[in-house]
């Protein structure tokens, strides 16, 4: 990064120079509006700041990658990284909470015991920074002050249930979804203001789009980083960029999902108006159930209705599976309850690898409640021969 030079003008030269045109630099507030009017007379032409625009016409703002920052000693470039951050703590972290985290992460990154990282040395130079700071009441005061404006700021998040039958959820599907939620101004396509409205020159930042407070700098609060203001409100939104309405999506349903999954759809919430991120979209399935099938994770389960001649003698039976119905052979002599898996008709897997559970075929034998006379004489006659049958075998066993 360039350095510049600012001839004559050295710290204590500045000093006064700032407090004969008024500013009380011996005050915090008073050496940041001195700063201000400094870089605005030397720095307010060198930055244009582009536009890019997205699906949603929302203004996405590209900052320069090479940032310059005044001060008595010259150019500083500090670390575009949170210092809470940096140190894993929370904002609200005591300065306990803030040694502790520093002494763990100085430890382990520490140039000494990774001599082979070089990496590792601007890594460690990070950490002492942010602990350097923080610890300090007056620094960390400084350093939240200039910060307090940068958090991202969420549009809130919409969860909506969505039915499906089973063969919707077994096969998958694309299902449209409406519901209520905030989205973009028409009038103002997402922006707050006229199309036609004319910008200004920030008068936060004079135009650079970046707020310094040494030895501190943060995109500027009042143009989002831009160097440009429109204070013209649409008047459709009044300047929220977002107004209430029904959203519609079209969402792609996996094969095999069950009640109970979610599916998130990133930034398909409400919408977030003037550079807040629109929030994301919760869909929890609710799957009907079916008359044939019963599901145990990714195996289907179905029962198979079969007379006692069949459950004895055998035969073919037609069983539904997600393909359609089959035809299935029927063992000989199976027994009520009996199970036959069919490996590989279940529903899809989800994972690594693309699998699909199995299907089980559970034999329900149904028994005659009434017989005439006929049948009741052959079923009597085959019990006489299966007692004959038994009988030696039972001798043979004493």
């Amino acid at each position: 990064m360039r350095k510049i030079k600012l001839i004559g003008f050295a710290s204590k030269s500045l000093t006064r120079i700032f407090n004969s045109r008024g500013f009380n630099c011996n005050s915090f507030e008073g050496s940041r509006l001195a700063l201000l009017a400094h870089r605005r007379r030397f720095c307010s032409n060198r930055y244009i700041t582009g536009i890019n625009g997205n699906p949603f016409r929302e203004a996405v703002y590209t900052v320069p990658l090479t940032k310059r920052y005044f001060h008595a000693t010259g150019s500083l470039r500090l670390s575009e990284r949170n210092y809470y951050d940096i140190l894993g703590v929370p904002k609200d972290a005591g300065r306990d909470d803030i040694r502790k985290a520093f002494h763990e992460m100085a430890k382990k990154y520490h140039p000494d015991t990774n001599k082979n990282n070089p990496s590792v040395k601007r890594k460690f130079q990070e950490i002492r920074d942010a602990y350097e700071t923080l610890r300090d009441t007056e620094k960390r005061a400084q350093y939240d002050m200039i910060f307090q404006d940068e958090v991202e700021n969420f549009a809130d998040d919409i969860q909506v249930e969505l039915s499906l039958s089973f063969s919707e959820a077994a096969k998958g599907c694309t299902k449209q979804l409406s519901f209520d939620a905030y989205i973009p101004c028409e009038s103002c396509h997402g922006r707050g203001h006229p199309i036609d409205a004319k910008a200004r020159i920030c008068p936060t930042c004079g135009g650079i789009g970046r707020v310094t407070i040494p030895p501190f700098s943060s995109t500027c609060s009042s143009c989002k980083g831009s160097g440009r203001v429109i204070t013209e409100k649409c008047e459709n939104c009044y300047g929220h960029g977002v107004l209430e309405g029904v959203k519609e999506v079209n969402v792609t349903i996996p094969a095999g999902v069950d009640s109970g999954d979610t599916i998130n759809i990133p930034k398909g919430g409400n919408s977030g108006g003037l550079g807040a991120t629109s929030g994301n979209l919760y869909i929890r399935l609710k799957v009907e159930d079916d008359p044939n099938f019963s599901r145990n994770g990714s195996d289907l389960h179905v029962d198979a209705t079969i007379s006692f001649i069949q459950a004895m003698l055998g035969g073919e039976v037609e069983v539904p599976t997600l393909a359609g119905k089959i035809s299935l052979d029927i063992p000989k002599g199976v027994q009520p309850g009996q199970v036959l898996v069919l490996r590989g008709k279940g529903l899809p897997k989800h994972g690594l690898f693309v699998s699909r559970g199995d299907q089980h075929v559970r034999f329900c034998i149904n028994f005659p409640k009434k017989v005439n006379e006929r049948q009741r004489a052959i079923l009597e006659e085959f019990e006489e021969e299966e007692i004959t049958r038994e009988e030696p075998s039972s001798e043979e066993s004493w």
